[in-house]
This record gives structure tokens, sequence and C-alpha cells, in this order.
């Protein structure tokens, strides 16, 4: 079938894209306390990616990178797009994001609905999607900004839990951000135009802190029963001098995450607000099965980046290379019938990025793989030819750092999953072995039994940055970082 010259027999895109998220409390990527049945039921007809990466952890800059297939180096979303500390408020000038050639380039009907912050909400207001939440004077002031993030906006605190940053509101749960989310999906799917097919965004905005839920859900774990995580109490040996101050004005800035009992309060809360984002799922995949669209579907799950809960003593994210903040779940439930997928999902171990999936929609909605997105040429690949067995086009992640609201500063990543080496032009880089140090305690960089793997990683990472011309590139050294070995413990010659 052709409409206008464009086909419209291509399948529905669904993206449920939630904000820091750690893959860990899912139970498809091992055990944990979490009930997240529905997830779990998506996991279980999807292909479950085990090496999928944000390409920077906070949260503009990688949603940016999901919009518009490229690397913020080529985006310019830096940091945060956050009044009086970033410096990158909005994409560059030209640059497409995934609306624009939706409307230019296929017979997609679009929408998008829940948390933004690739911007001011007016970004998303004057996009070119078809369908978005505008602004309401009657809804909450947590519904008109970009972030969507329950606050006593929404009702007051019934339980405070961290001086406040945590517990339930009196809210009805209709008027709970990540429901009204969910809300507005379903109510796109019932009304939608069935002449055209869909690319739907369902953008939760947990469980980023802070972590409330209404107090009608309820807090749903006992704290006694969550363990501390493994590097909770990380010494920083051997490792860059930043990652201590920034451990330090986390504990400065959140006194009320230091002690263990405290810190397993809130991660009740953030348990309870995954498993509210559950049933969220649950139920715009319930209304797609009952409009028949379900079949038809290709639906990714993921997050823009993920979340420390105090992992090495951090709360949130920011400028430390850790897999807590930087690999993430994705889940890929192809278009077909059920009847058609195999009774146990497929797990891929191949490096993926949220680039690839931008380069997978497009790959979906056109029905041929995608180099460029209107002006630009992505960053990544469509999925489709490698879930068919075909060869993928890399062997590691490459990930990069340009600061937040500590201070703006470079650093560059690359890993296979095995090994990690991270550059950081202000301090010590890293080195990590991840299959016998999973919790990232040891660096050894400076190790000199592991500099064979530690020149060869570094090279990969020169490469993976010339690949994405990456311009920072130029005053990557490994012949200065061996002088700072050389000069470990000793004075700089005058």
């Amino acid at each position: 079938m052709v409409s206008d010259g464009v086909p419209t027999d291509r399948p529905n895109v669904l993206v449920f894209f939630c904000d820091q998220l750690r893959r860990d409390l899912l139970d498809c990527y091992g055990d944990t306390l979490v009930r997240t049945p529905h997830i779990d039921a998506l996991a279980s007809e999807a292909v479950v990616f085990d090496q999928y990466y944000t390409p920077t952890p906070i949260c503009s800059p990688a949603r940016a990178s999901l919009m518009t297939g490229l690397y913020p180096h080529e985006h310019h979303m830096f940091n945060n797009s956050s009044p009086r500390y970033s410096y990158c408020e909005h994409l560059r000038p030209g640059v497409w994001m995934l609306p624009d050639w939706i409307a230019a380039e296929t017979n997609y009907e679009s929408a998008y609905f829940g948390k933004w912050h690739i911007g001011p909400a007016e970004d998303l207001y004057n996009s070119r999607f078809e369908h978005t939440q505008q602004p309401d004077s009657s809804r909450p002031a947590a519904l008109n900004n970009s972030h969507w993030h329950p606050n006593t906006s929404l009702g007051p605190l019934v339980k405070s839990v961290g001086d406040g940053k945590a517990g339930t509101l009196d809210v009805p749960m209709e008027r709970f951000p990540d429901v009204v989310a969910a809300r507005m999906s379903q109510d796109f799917l019932r009304t939608r135009d069935t002449s055209r097919p869909f690319a739907l965004f369902c953008a939760f905005p947990g469980p980023h802190s802070p972590w409330m839920v209404p107090d009608e859900f309820g807090i749903r774990y006992k704290p006694q029963d969550i363990p501390i995580w493994p590097n909770r109490y990380d010494r920083f040996e051997g490792k860059p001098l930043y990652q201590r101050k920034l451990r330090l004005l986390d504990d400065l800035k959140n006194p009320h995450t230091v002690a263990e009992a405290d810190l397993q309060v809130l991660l009740a809360c953030c348990f309870s607000y995954l498993e509210l984002i559950d049933g969220m799922v649950g139920e715009v995949v319930a209304t797609l099965k009952e409009q028949g669209l379900y079949d038809q579907t290709a639906i990714v799950f993921t997050t823009d980046h993920g979340d420390m809960a105090k992992s090495h003593g951090y709360i949130s994210k920011g400028g430390y290379p850790y897999q807590e903040i930087y690999h993430l779940p994705m889940l890929f439930k192809p278009p077909g019938s059920s009847a058609s997928r195999p009774a146990s999902h497929r797990r891929v171990n191949a490096p993926a990025n949220h680039m690839d999936v931008t380069a997978t929609l497009l790959h979906l909605m056109a029905g041929e793989e995608q180099e460029r997105m209107g002006p630009q040429r992505l960053h990544g690949k469509s999925l489709l030819p490698l879930l068919q067995g075909g060869d993928w086009y890399k062997s590691v992640h490459y990930a990069e750092f340009h600061g937040d609201w500590f201070g703006h500063y470079s650093s560059r990543f690359v890993t296979d999953g095995r090994w990690k080496v991270v550059w950081n032009l202000g301090d010590l880089c890293e080195l990590y072995d991840l299959q016998e140090d999973p919790h990232e305690l040891k660096n050894r960089f400076y190790d000199p039994a592991y500099r064979a793997v530690r020149n060869r990683y570094f090279d990969t990472l020169l490469d993976e940055a010339q690949r994405y011309g990456d311009g920072q590139v130029g005053i990557f050294s490994a012949a200065v970082e061996q002088q700072i070995v050389d000069l470990m413990g000793q004075p700089l010659p005058q």
C-alpha cells in the first residue's frame, strides 16, 4: 500500500524511554528484589542486549543522542540543558531530530509524551512531533516543564524520606507524571490515524530521583531486605583525584545518603517507583494488544543512563566512568506474531548504543538502512542485520564526557565488556578488568603488568575517536600518558 508515494505497510514503533534506570534492577539482567513482571514479559519476547551503553551518562546529551543519532561532540548538547550552569541549553542549530526526519521522509504519525529535557519544554512543544503534551495551566507545574519529575508541586508529602528527597505524595495515581505519560500514550493509541503507521515515544521521568510515588501506591519494599552494593565503599586508591573530590562533594550535598540504613530506606522508594513504571509499561502494552497492534509493532525499552545509587559512594550520576551509569538495559521486540518468535528470548553480546537504536528506528520506518538523517551522517548502524546473523561494525563501545554541574572537563573511554580504558585529560587515566574486577575497584592503568593491555586499548580508543570525528582526538597522547606513568611519585621536570 502506498500513500503519496510513501509505503504505509511499515511496522509501528513504540519506544519506552526511562530516566536513570540501573540495569541490575531488572530481572532479565540478574537477581533483583524489584518486581517488574510486565518488563519481564516483554523481555521474554524480545532480544535482550547484554552490552548496551549510553554515549554519555547525563540526561540531556544522552537523550539528544537518541533523538539525533549523534555523539554529543556533534550535536553540541554537552551537558544538562539547565539554566545557570549549562553552556548548551539547545541543540546545535541545523541538527535534525527524529521528528524532523519522520515528517520529511515518511508517512508515520509521530507522538512524544513525558520527560523531554533536550532543552526547555518549548523545544518539544515547537518540534515536528504531531502529538505532544502542551502547556496547560490547570496541570501541576511539574507537568509543564521539561523534566516531569515528581515533587511537592503535585501534592504534599505524606511520608518523607531522606530530608524530603523521597517518600509518598498525596496525589492520585492519574496525576502522577509517569502515569500521565502512559495515559497520554494509551489515548494516542486509541485515537490515532488508523490509515498510517505510528512512531510513539513514552518517556517516563522515573526512576530518576526524587524517588516519590503516590501514597495510594505506597512504598512496597522493606529497607532491611535491600543489600548494600559491593562497591559502596571505594577507597579510590590509585584513581583520579577528582573522583575523591566528587565523593566528598556528594556526601556534603546529600548527607541523608551516607548511612547504610538511610540509603536502604531511599532505595525502598526507588524500587517502588520502578515497580510503578513497570505497571505503566504493562498498561500501554495491554492497550496495544486491545487495539490489535502488538504484532505489528516494534518495541524498544531502554533508558538514557543509569544511577550510581551510592555505588562507589556516589548518588545519581556524573563525571566517573563506572558501569552503573554507562552500562544499560535495552530490550528490542521485533514486529511479527508471537508464534514466529522463539519461546525464550535471544541475548546479544555485541556492543550497541543509543545511536544504533536511532539507526534501527530509521531502518524500520524507511524499509531499508539509512546512513543519514537529513543533513547529518549517523554515528550508529541499524541492529536489524545483526539480529539476522550479519556482521557487526564494531567490537567496542566508545563513550565521552564533557562535564556537569561540578565543572566542565574531558574524558573518554572504550570497553569491549572485558576491559575498559579511560582517558582523563585533567587527571590520572584508568584501566579496569571487568571480568576479574566487575565492581571496578582496582585501577590497573599504572600497573606495569598491564602495560600491553593498556596500550592496545588506548590505541583502540584513538581509533574510535577518529571513527566518529571527535575533534579532541588531537590532544590524546599515549606518549604523554606513558610519561605520567614514569613520573608517578616523582616531581614533574622543570
